[in-house]
C-alpha cells in the first residue's frame, strides 16, 4: 500500500486482513483477495 501512496498503520492493515479473510484462517487466499479488490 505504501507504493500506492497509502501509509497504513499496523492496526489498519490487520483490520483489512480480518475483513478480507472470510474463511477465518488468518490468511487471505486468492479468492478472498479478488473479492476484496472487486468491491
Amino acid at each position: 500500500m505504501c507504493t500506492l501512496g497509502e501509509a497504513l498503520t499496523e492496526e489498519e492493515v490487520d483490520n483489512m486482513i480480518r475483513q478480507a479473510d472470510t474463511t477465518g484462517d488468518g490468511m487471505v487466499n486468492y479468492e478472498e483477495f479478488a473479492r476484496m479488490i472487486a468491491t
